[in-house]
């Protein structure tokens, strides 16, 4: 299975000017390229700067959610010299944490913004400046037009905005695989006789896939990189030619800069740690509530036992802005039928081996498609591109009608969903599109609130509590950072979905935080409970929807 590309490597420097309107009389060739070259960087430029107000913008409204929580308090651990807290994850995003937030602390400052908005910092910026390698990587298999949309697709993305703004490593992850992946290719499309650019090609993607792993143990997308260019050719081999294989100092490098950035792993209690997380022995509650229904959420019950096959495909299909899944939809087609050029190859090969894989393992978080959206706006800008080429084509015998559909099709593919974004700030994780406007919090509860409102609940115990009352909750350790802030550690925390609470047996004053997307299989029947004997005290809601109820029980 062979194919080759149909433009260049397209870097800022080395871009074509074919399309350009510049009367050749007045401006040399020269000169129309660096004019060129300069509006594709101002382009990217704003991209940077909108993308980046729309992720840092009220950042601390969310509280902290139970896995930021222990990134933060990994962060505290490096202060103390351990490095092997939280060693589930790689270090590079805490390295980063550590650097925000010693600046906020130091900087001083009401709590209640400081670490919530320094936590998640690091995230937002890395987020907004994914539109260069994504710009990078999709010129370089198409034009920098697609480039510029693609990249446009992840400025105001609703879906990236969302999990940019949590402290989650795969923010880093995408960051750094779209580099990788670039820069590879840069290798493949060099000629033998331009060994040093080869080479320093070469040198980059390592840096990347390096910096990749040291980011999220997702060592697969390496596996990907390297079958899809031994199944594809992106370059057609010259006669005579020597062997394009990939160099041995290439995999030396990753190692060598995955351990540079995550040292942790050479410590044997991280080995022992991460031995018991793979094998499920840290597991404190299992399920995922999907749709009303709880399923199994692990590894084990792959592929049948778990969460639905369907889960992706209807988070595409309810979450992505209906103008994006349509050119999405576009673009899909337009690369089935290029299949055999190495761009369009490209975008299915990731698509088909993302999606399907993903879709047949047990455990599912919406956080993971974080990696799955590039593909995405990449194939939309593909459908975009052509559907513009489609559309100038018919009205080609009108005056400016080119210019008149790319500027309609900029209005419609770019402002619509920025536009969408903006109206969802900053609870951008409850987006659904008009296919299921009324199901927000209903088919994903768990990712789409990620704890948002929590916060507030936990505040109205705190005021309202009695001394030493017990608060019950599912989130041991957000119980005890508000619980700190607010000045009640008398209260007595709870895990309701631990073995040995009951609620029938309490007999003091008590306040129940329930949340829907922490329904378990270890506690649903204390929630039903709970329901069933205990009043509603109170309930925080997050758009209109219910994110918390608060039960108190008996006084």
């Amino acid at each position: 299975m062979t194919g080759h590309l149909k433009g260049n490597s397209a870097t800022l420097t080395d871009v074509a000017s074919e399309n350009s309107s510049w009367d050749a009389n007045k401006v040399s060739k020269q000169d129309r390229i660096l004019a060129l070259e300069w509006s594709v960087i101002g382009t990217l430029a704003i991209f940077i700067i909108l993308g980046f107000g729309l992720r840092v913008s009220k950042l601390p409204a969310l509280g902290f959610a139970e896995d930021e929580i222990n990134k933060l308090e990994a962060v505290r651990s490096y202060q103390r010299g351990d490095i092997s807290a939280n060693a589930e994850h790689p270090m590079l995003m805490k390295v980063l944490m550590f650097i925000s937030l010693t600046r906020a602390w130091q900087s001083g400052g009401p709590d209640s913004l400081r670490e919530e908005f320094a936590l998640r910092l690091p995230n937002a910026i890395v987020g907004a400046l994914t539109v260069i390698p994504l710009f990078l990587l999709t010129a370089a298999f198409f034009d920098r037009w697609t480039g510029l949309l693609a990249a446009g697709f992840w400025a105001v993305g609703v879906n990236a905005i969302a999990m940019n703004r949590i402290g989650k490593e795969d923010t880093l992850l995408v960051f750094f695989t779209l580099f990788a992946f670039y820069y590879f290719l840069r290798a493949k499309l060099t000629p033998p006789a331009e060994q040093k650019k080869k080479r320093n090609s070469y040198i980059f993607s390592a840096a990347s896939f390096g910096l990749m792993l040291a980011s999220k143990y997702f060592p697969h997308y390496l596996g990907l990189n390297m079958l899809f260019h031994h199944l594809f050719h992106v370059r057609p081999k010259q006669p005579g030619e020597p062997s394009g294989s990939t160099p041995k100092l290439f995999y030396i490098l990753i190692i060598v800069v995955f351990l540079v950035a995550n040292p942790a792993v050479l410590l044997p209690q991280v080995w022992d740690y991460l031995n018991a997380y793979m094998g499920g022995q840290l597991l404190v509650h299992t399920g995922y509530l999907f749709g009303g229904q709880l399923y199994k959420n692990n590894m084990s019950s792959t592929p049948f036992w778990g969460t639905p096959l369907y889960f992706y495909l209807l988070f595409m299909a309810i979450k992505i802005p209906l103008v994006v899944l349509a050119a999405f939809v576009a673009g899909l087609l337009v690369a089935i039928k290029n299949r055999r050029d190495s761009g369009h190859a490209f975008l299915l090969f990731m698509f088909l081996f993302w999606i399907v894989p993903f879709s047949l393992i047990g455990g599912k978080w919406l956080r993971y498609t974080l990696s799955l959206m590039p593909f995405v706006y990449m194939i939309a800008a593909v459908g975009v591109m052509a559907l513009i080429s489609l559309v100038s084509a018919r009205v080609s015998s009108l005056r400016y009608g080119g210019a008149l559909v790319s500027a309609i099709a900029v209005l419609i593919f770019m402002v619509v969903p920025a536009a969408i974004a903006y109206a969802n700030n900053p609870h951008y994780a409850l987006y659904t599109n008009a296919l299921a406007a009324d199901k927000a919090g209903y088919y994903f509860p768990h990712d789409e609130f990620y704890d948002d409102g929590l916060r507030e609940a936990i505040k109205y115990v705190c005021d309202n509590a009695p001394q030493n009352a017990i608060i019950a909750h599912e989130t041991p350790v957000v119980a005890r950072y508000y619980l700190e802030r607010y000045g009640r550690i008398d209260l007595k925390s709870q895990a309701m979905s631990a073995r040995d609470f009951d609620p029938a047996k309490i007999d003091g004053p008590a306040y129940f935080i329930l949340q829907r997307g922490r329904t378990y299989f270890e506690n649903r029947e204390k929630l039903a409970y709970i329901r069933a004997n205990f009043k509603k005290a109170h309930e925080t809601q997050v758009r209109g929807l219910t994110a918390c109820e608060i039960f108190a029980g008996p006084q």
